[in-house]
């Protein structure tokens, strides 16, 4: 059975670690990557693939601000797996950073589009997909135990979030702001899908990502969040310098 990954952000850093981290630990053998960059996209997918030559990758232009063109894109996704395979993990990794010097400097047609990119289109994405990770759900419960660890399918939306929802930083209001918001909706999605069998998480990154940090880096963030996943359980995880 294929096994699929549709990744909503995926861009250098975490993103395209989050790929890597499930392609080599994990049984996916299908990931589907969107952004807006399409020069990245190919970058992105081009590395992944020489890592692992046996795993399908596909990629697909996506502006997550453009809320109208999001239900053609959902769409064509549904294209992209077989009618007999539902993806399995939706991982939504899509945020802007743009500081401004005060806190009444941001335009509002920026805070407007931060909320299209962060809380309204995830809000499309789980109505498309939260019905299909439960149907998932309930075909897998009903399969013969006895299966292994690696075998058991474990269907999930997971999202970035960070530090910002309890901690904001006035230089980064709309960042904020939104994040907020989205850890709300996440924890919704998580209370109304309890034991459903669907897993809905949050990964906090709480801080800025660079390679040569000791935690915060896109390898580990990647490696604990995949552990997260396996493990089903809680609905955050904070990720921080130690």
């Amino acid at each position: 059975m294929q096994r699929t990954l549709i990744l909503f952000g995926s861009g250098p850093g975490i993103g395209s670690s989050i790929a890597s981290a499930f392609a080599t630990t994990t049984p996916i053998t299908n990931i589907i990557l969107l952004s807006r960059n399409t020069t990245r996209l190919q970058t992105t997918a081009s590395t992944i693939t020489s890592s692992h030559p046996n795993l399908t990758v596909s990629t697909l232009y996506c502006d997550l601000s453009d809320l109208a063109s999001l239900p053609a894109v959902l769409s064509h996704l549904d294209t992209l797996t077989p009618s007999s395979s539902t993806p399995e993990i939706i991982y939504f990794n899509a945020a802007r950073i743009n500081p401004t010097d005060t806190v009444l400097s941001v335009p509002v047609q920026e805070i407007e589009e931060d909320f299209k990119t962060t809380n309204l289109a995830l809000y499309l994405v789980a109505q498309h997909y939260l019905p299909r990770l439960t149907l998932l759900a309930e075909a897998e419960a009903k399969k013969v135990n006895g299966e292994g660890e690696d075998e058991c399918v474990r269907p999930a939306l997971l999202v970035t979030n960070s530090a910002l929802p309890w901690d904001p930083v006035p230089e980064l209001l709309s960042l904020s702001a939104v994040k907020a918001s989205q850890k709300n909706m996440v924890e919704n999605f998580a209370r109304a899908w309890e034991g459903s069998g669907v897993r809905v998480g949050l990964v906090h990154v709480e801080g800025a990502v660079a390679p040569e940090n000791k935690v915060l880096n896109p390898k580990t963030i990647a490696e604990r969040t995949v552990a997260f996943w396996k493990e089903g359980e809680g609905v955050g995880l904070s990720i921080k310098e130690e």
